[in-house]
């Protein structure tokens, strides 16, 4: 997995580490910067306009500019700020260049040197602010941005766009559109999530020499899903594999319990059972004949989860009264693993702490409108910030949390986030959710700790989807299409 920072935790990684060091290593760190910002830049052509503040971001933006400069490239400095008030390294920076590039000073951001340079430059390079973005921007800034952003131009951000908030990945308003964010040192964890993910490009991450960085955050990746996924013996048995236990459907909604079920058996449960309404199951036995059925009722349930290995309920199962009653004695009574997904979520709106009352763990995986219907908050507020509020939630309610959507988030009561680095517009459709709880359950079930099947879960169904839509676009996947691609999502691996 690739380590995330928040802006504060590299601040004080730095921080402490010139501390420790002599004092000029926050030049050498900012010459490390500057000459990666540089080598990206020769792959674009000048000539090339840089976006200078007045901190250590724009420091970085001048040695590029001279280093750039020296090889012969046309370079235009704008500076937003008289130089008196640069940052002690930048202005050391400055007055290495300042003599030998065009520089031109702005105010309004509409003065015509600035719009005709703009206009004739190939390249910009914004180093404008970089992790200082955390505030709304300056209307000089945003009419910097908006001017840029206006004009077909290759563009590089230098270690963060300006607008994005790079501790949690919100915009304010504004914010630089790159191709590319050149990020120093280790990834921001606010660049990897929505709505940021659409302004910063490709993230190209350089090692500029910190020591390790400490951190609860974490952007799964392939090798994070070779080294989780459940491994099968040859010479094993249906016993080696768990038990999933599907509390889903009703005659409404019989699709969902199929979609759970078959994706639990799918991914390797070795023994599948789904307990819903008799109407329910028998639309469906002909689809997956090989679930067995258990009565729908809680005392049945609840001495079939004494032999099973996970819980999952919601899917389907609508939100009727004697529903709740089902799913909060579940919860409070059954001793295995629990998946709460959809209505299973839903029904316990208003009455959240009923999760603190599980006597194992416990795995939600709500959309942000699930998620508000359970904190009695609005949509606005789940993603106004994200990371802070799953971060929160799971370690108030002690739950594992998956937050569904583009860059999927989940958070364990330990204070660890992991981000999934897959976005799809394919998977917004009624029924991938269902899909993506019989994985989880399924994989729990096969002996994953429940944080590390959730993840794992996460991944290979984002990868599913990736593979479905390589054959038939975003806009014709079907929920069954992640369980017909699996096999081909588990191979790409080399599993």
């Amino acid at each position: 997995m690739q380590i995330l920072v928040t802006p504060d935790e590299i601040r004080n990684l730095e921080s402490t580490w010139i501390k420790s060091h002599d004092s000029n290593l926050s030049l050498v760190l900012m010459d490390r910067a500057g000459s990666a910002l540089a080598n990206v830049a020769k792959d674009f052509s000048d000539p090339y306009l840089i976006l200078c503040g007045k901190g250590n971001n724009a420091g970085d933006g001048m040695v590029a500019a001279r280093l750039l400069h020296e090889e012969g490239k046309k370079v235009i400095l704008l500076l937003t700020s008289n130089d008196t008030v640069l940052s002690s390294d930048t202005k050391i920076n400055y007055d290495l260049i300042k003599d030998k590039v065009s520089i031109i000073r702005i105010q309004t951001g509409q003065e015509k040197d600035f719009l005709s340079t703009l206009n004739n430059s190939n390249t910009i390079i914004d180093c404008l602010l970089g992790t200082g973005s955390v505030k709304k921007l300056s209307p000089l800034y945003e009419e910097i941005i908006n001017r840029v952003n206006s004009v077909n131009k290759s563009t590089i951000a230098c270690d963060v766009p300006t607008g994005v908030n790079s501790a949690n990945g919100s915009v304010e308003t504004v914010a630089f559109k790159a191709n590319i964010t050149v990020t120093f040192g280790y990834a921001k964890i606010g660049l990897v999530v929505y709505p940021a993910k659409k302004y910063v490009g490709k993230i190209k991450t350089i090692d500029i020499g910190l020591p390790e960085a400490e951190t609860n955050h974490f952007l799964l990746d392939d090798s994070f899903l070779k080294s989780n996924f459940p491994k099968r013996n040859i010479d094993a048995n249906k016993g080696n594999f768990g038990r999933t236990l599907l509390v889903c459907g009703s005659a409404k909604y019989p699709g969902a319990a199929l979609l759970a079920s078959k994706a639990a058996a799918s991914i390797g449960s070795g023994i599948t059972s789904l307990s819903s309404p008799k109407e329910a199951f028998d639309q469906i036995t002909s689809d997956i004949p090989e679930i067995t059925h258990v009565e729908f009722n809680v005392s049945r349930i609840l001495e079939e989860s004494l032999k099973s290995s996970a819980l999952v309920i919601g899917p389907g199962l609508t939100n009727e009264e004697h529903i709740k009653y089902m799913v909060e004695l579940l919860i409070t009574k059954s001793n295995i693993p629990i998946i709460l997904d959809a209505d299973g979520i839903n029904v316990l709106s208003g009455n959240k702490e009923i999760l603190a009352k599980a006597k194992n763990e416990v795995i939600i995986t709500p959309h942000p409108k699930e998620l508000a219907r359970l904190l009695d908050i609005r949509v606005e507020e789940v993603l106004k910030d994200t990371i802070e509020l799953v971060t929160s939630i799971a370690k108030e309610l002690k739950v594992i949390v998956v937050l569904k959507g583009p860059a999927t988030l989940t958070a364990s009561p330990d204070g660890k986030l992991f981000v999934s680095p897959f976005a799809n517009s394919a998977l917004a459709k009624g029924g991938t959710g269902d899909v993506l709880a019989g994985f989880i359950g399924g994989l729990v079930a096969q002996g994953l700790q429940p944080h590390l099947a959730a993840c794992t879960g996460v991944y290979i169904h984002g990868k599913s989807a990736e593979c479905v839509t390589k054959d038939k676009t975003v806009f014709s996947l079907l929920p069954q299409d992640l369980i017909t691609y699996l096999p081909q999502a588990i191979k790409s691996f080399g599993l």
